[in-house]
């Protein structure tokens, strides 16, 4: 992925992007880092090829990074932007701008830990986004995008993929298919069925089933009650 790190400081920069670098490494996302001293270089290089993930000083002179993540968000809905401030109260300002997260500029160790869970959600976010091959018949394939999945059902040696704009019908167990999926993303609810958690919109504990952001309501067995409420919440937890 082509990552960019955009800040007048020039201290602060070399410091970003060692740290930046760094985590990226060790939660195994390969990245190729430019850096930038001013929001019209970082613009200039973005509109000749856009970067997939962009570190953004929003106090920067002349063009500021909220601007800079207007332009972005004119280009591209699916640039990863990560704001890094010094200003706390800037952040509910360019929430606009939907931004991935955000890095305060505060004491070292502060700025550490929070650099750290923020590249490790990110992490997790570009994981759970890659295209998921499938094996179809005949030897073909088929690649699925994770958020598209809504839920699987099973059915003897058959599942279908339930997706947002199509069935996908496979041979398949439904154990197998469960190791295929990000794991963060996905919980198996029943026998017969797994949920994309990002689609869940409800629990209903006294009837025993989940409601998804599609009308859907698919039931929950007593046996997996207790994983998805873990899962559910550890998800929360994860992308809030």
């Amino acid at each position: 992925m082509r990552a960019a790190i955009c800040d007048d400081n020039e201290t602060m920069l070399k410091h970003l992007l060692e740290r930046i670098s760094g985590a990226m490494a060790r939660n195994a996302v390969k990245c190729e880092f430019q850096t930038f001293t001013s929001g019209n270089s970082f613009l200039k290089a973005h509109r000749i090829n856009m970067f997939d993930i962009v570190f953004l000083d929003i106090k920067m002179p002349e063009t500021d990074g909220f601007e800079v993540a207007r332009q972005i968000r004119r280009l591209s809905e699916k640039t990863y932007i990560i704001f890094i401030t010094t200003e706390n109260a800037l952040v509910y300002d360019s929430l606009d701008f939907r931004p991935f997260n955000f890095i305060p500029k505060d004491t070292a160790e502060i700025m550490e830990i929070k650099l750290n869970s923020v590249i490790k959600k990110l992490a997790a976010h570009i994981s759970a986004n890659m295209p998921i091959c499938f094996s179809l018949p005949h030897g073909e394939k088929k690649y699925v995008h994770a958020e598209d999945i809504l839920y699987v059902s099973s059915k003897s040696n058959y599942v279908d993929i339930n997706c947002k704009n199509e069935v996908i019908h496979l041979r398949s167990k439904l154990e197998s298919l469960l190791e295929q999926l990000p794991e963060m993303y996905f919980a198996r609810i029943h026998n017969r069925y797994i949920i994309n958690l990002s689609h869940l919109c409800r629990i209903d504990n006294t009837r025993f089933y989940v409601l998804l952001d599609s009308g859907i309501e698919l039931d929950i067995s007593r046996a997996y009650k207790p994983l998805l409420t873990e899962k559910y919440n550890l998800y929360l937890r994860n992308n809030s």
